[in-house]
């Protein structure tokens, strides 16, 4: 497929291809069995038809909080037939997070594993645009009949013929709202279109020569990661992707050598804990070639002990993969070229004045065709605005180029923390630490870790006459927070340090080194 045909990337004209070419072949991979093509169209149908019998109606907003199971495959890919846009949910979100993503978003359903409803109850008084849930797994029908505050009915109950609905749906058309972390303020629902998240699938293939290959895939199908580069790509190329719950170092390759995969998805966590087991005789009997991750570096290391190349490309949920090399002309520690069949890209000093080789920068992104980025963040016009300014898509990710066009990623400029694959918004985990009696004001940022990515360091001022202690805090935040926000270093201080426009000067705080660590 060429880039050429964008009006065919729309999710379920790729699925209706994909099953009149391979409705024999295997899509879906689990521990517990797999899927084909037909049997993946066959259930997306009765579900979406499911669906369209509780009226969600094109453009209509639906939240999903699944886990790495089918029922989150099927849901994304009906929703998409419906011409409805999917809001994918983190599952480790709760409290005020999880009410935030519910509101912001305008989601008029939520499609839940019966995991996590005990999380909704508290929250249903202050999402007025939410009218009903759909509950999946294995108590679903049970669970339906509990009072939630809203009408509940089980996914089982509600499957309909397996004939596609007849709704026509453009490349166009938004297909999701994807979160991502915020900077100075609560996360922000990217936009989504078809042809913006298919360009990025097809991307991935290209430049990684994925066709033909099997993907394994440990990362969440809630992060456009898991579910671009790994459901979306297989259906582009009629391949397979296996999918589990979680990471797991222990199962990794044994998961590998099953599935027999060559390519994993990944992020750069993953990598030094797999480097760090101790070296065996099956440290190269594997079939995989490949890690994809995004903003890393190619490790000359994993390649000498397991035969796999770890190949970076840049990566933005707002733009897809505007930065990448060929297959096989990496650098080391260069996140790739320009991809210049659909991106302008270039480095930018603050007043987005064009920089030379060498020079360090803002990177910035716009198309030559369109619908292949983001429209803006839902709901936040002021936000949209300072991201798209100067006609530019401003990424807060500081790079540099080299003579021969190579970029290489800096650090990051906005007021995030990546930690084990999660963008974390520090202001997420400010306001509800500020909410903790004994505290007066804090700062949460990121910290280099030994993995290669961030920890969460807290700096906290006590309320006047309190005296909280690092546990004490660190155990506030477990019961309110994901558990990939909790910090790990958390220290007390008289005061916070301020710039002249009396923000707090992370920079500051950043380069101190002493840190009082708290168990998490």
């Amino acid at each position: 497929m060429k880039y050429e045909i964008l009006g065919e990337l729309v999710v379920g004209n790729v699925l209706d291809k994909a099953v009149r070419e391979h409705r024999a072949d295997t899509l879906l991979r689990f521990r517990d069995g797999d899927l084909t093509y037909g049997e993946v169209d066959e259930m997306v149908n009765r579900v979406a038809q499911g669906l369209l019998g509780l009226g969600v109606e094109p453009g209509d907003h639906v939240a999903i909080m699944l886990p790495n199971k089918p029922d989150i495959v099927h849901v994304i890919l009906a929703l998409a037939r419906l011409g409805a846009v999917a809001v994918p949910v983190n599952t480790e979100y709760h409290g005020e997070i999880l009410r935030h993503v519910l509101h912001n978003s305008d989601a008029k359903l939520l499609v839940m594993d019966t995991l996590y409803l005990e999380r909704i109850p508290p929250l249903v008084p202050r999402l007025p645009h939410l009218e009903q849930i759909v509950l999946c797994g294995d108590s679903a029908v049970r669970e339906a009949r509990s009072p939630v505050g809203l009408a509940a009915s089980a996914l089982v109950g509600l499957l309909g013929e397996a004939e596609p609905p007849r709704v026509p749906v453009a490349f166009y058309d938004q297909q999701a709202i994807m979160y991502t972390s915020g900077t100075t303020g609560p996360s922000k629902g990217v936009m989504v279109s078809h042809a913006h998240a298919l360009t990025c699938s097809l991307d991935s293939l290209n430049f990684l020569d994925r066709w033909g290959k099997t993907s394994y895939c440990p990362l969440p199908l809630y992060h456009a990661s898991g579910l671009w580069d790994g459901l979306f790509s297989a259906m582009l190329c009629g391949g397979s992707v296996a999918i589990v719950p979680r990471f797991s170092a222990s199962r990794f390759w044994d998961d590998v050598r099953t599935f027999q995969a060559q390519v994993a998805m990944s992020v750069f966590c993953i990598i030094p804990i797999l480097m760090s087991a101790p070296p065996g005789p099956r440290d190269k009997d594997h079939p995989l070639e490949m890690f994809y991750v995004g903003k890393s570096v190619l490790d000359e290391a994993l390649h000498d002990r397991f035969g796999v190349r770890a190949v970076e490309t840049y990566s933005i949920t707002e733009a897809g993969l505007p930065v990448a090399s060929p297959y096989g002309e990496w650098r080391v520690g260069s996140c790739g070229q320009a991809h210049s069949d659909l991106f302008d890209v270039a480095v930018v000093d603050d007043n987005d004045i064009l920089l030379g080789p060498g020079e360090s920068g803002e990177l910035v992104v716009r198309p030559k065709v369109p619908s292949i980025v983001t429209t803006g963040y839902y709901g936040a016009p002021a936000e949209t605005a300072e991201c798209f300014r100067n006609m530019w898509l401003h990424t807060k990710d500081r790079v540099w180029q080299d003579e021969d066009g190579y970029f290489y990623f800096v650090d990051r400029m906005r007021d995030a923390i990546r930690r084990r694959g999660e963008n974390i918004s520090a202001f997420d985990i400010e306001c509800e630490v500020n909410l903790h009696p004994q505290v007066l004001e804090c700062a949460a940022f990121g910290v280099p870790s030994e993995l290669g990515e961030d920890d969460v360091k807290l700096v906290v001022v006590p309320a006047e006459g309190a005296s909280p202690t690092p546990e004490e805090l660190v155990e506030f935040c477990r019961e309110r927070l994901p558990g990939f926000m909790v910090p790990r270093y958390v220290e007390l201080v008289d005061s916070l340090p301020r710039t002249t426009t009396d923000k707090v000067a992370k920079y500051l705080l950043r380069g101190k080194s002493e840190w009082s660590p708290a168990a998490t």
